[in-house]
């Protein structure tokens, strides 16, 4: 396989980045921050799989202050909705995330043309020197990071779940940007892992909440709301736990 495929889907998904950086520069659609940082989460996968490939660094590095700033805008939309879903929502501090909201928005907005030319910048100085990655290479890549996820599920806690979800995620990434007769020759179950991972996102969005409301000042109707997500992440994680040790075995 030639790295010129590699090359193709890196440089579309720098144009993707691209793109949905300015739609939600123009339309503030919290969709647009989604796809944003799955494209970014994407490049990193393929660098990551390119310094295998090559015994080379690639930094993604510069394309952090965006995703984690992205992050944060989409967070706390991601908690006003789920609030807001609340049996008996608490319009106050609702309000007042809406506010922060807001702010970390017209931020975000007023730093846009930064933001352009730091993907501009990367994407004008990233490129896979032009070499034959043979499939056998390919392979072993998939077998270093299945080896990974083994290691991780052998003492898993919370921290180890996310970071499984993450790796996991990594290998379906790099999969979808090989072609059909690579993937062929590659033991990984993709529509599993695809599924697992949804599980897994769902869960980590309820944990995710409850460390972000656990650290503000709460009414009591909210705090016993609370309770109820930590009972609802708890049933979560054991059943993704079960899953997995089982998956051990």
């Amino acid at each position: 396989m030639e790295n010129s495929l590699f090359n193709d889907y890196l440089f579309d998904l720098l144009d993707s980045l691209e793109q949905n950086l300015s739609a939600f520069l123009t339309d503030q659609n919290p969709e647009s921050l989604h796809r944003l940082r799955l494209d970014i989460k994407k490049i990193k996968a393929l660098l990551s799989c390119a310094e295998y490939m090559n015994q080379e660094k690639y930094d993604a590095t510069k394309l952090k202050p965006l995703f984690r700033k992205a992050g944060e805008i989409r967070e706390m939309h991601l908690n006003i909705h789920l609030l807001s879903s609340a049996p008996q929502p608490p319009k106050r501090l609702i309000n007042q995330l809406k506010k922060e909201k807001n702010i970390l928005t017209q931020q975000f907005i007023e730093n846009g043309s930064g933001y352009i030319k730091l993907v501009k910048d990367f994407k004008g100085g990233i490129c896979f020197p032009e070499i034959r990655w043979g499939k056998k290479r390919i392979i072993k890549f998939f077998e270093k990071e299945q080896k990974k996820t083994t290691k991780i599920l052998q003492n898993i806690d919370r921290e180890g779940m996310h970071e499984y979800r993450k790796k996991i995620k990594k290998m379906v990434y790099v999969y979808n940007a090989l072609p059909k007769r690579i993937q062929n020759k590659i033991d990984l179950n993709e529509a599993g892992i695809t599924k697992q991972q949804k599980k897994l996102g769902d869960w980590h969005d309820t944990y995710s909440a409850i460390h972000f409301l656990s650290s503000r000042p709460l009414p009591l109707k909210t705090t016993e709301y609370v309770f109820k997500l930590k009972a609802k992440e708890k049933r979560r994680f054991d059943k993704l736990l079960t899953t997995l040790i089982k998956k051990r075995k």
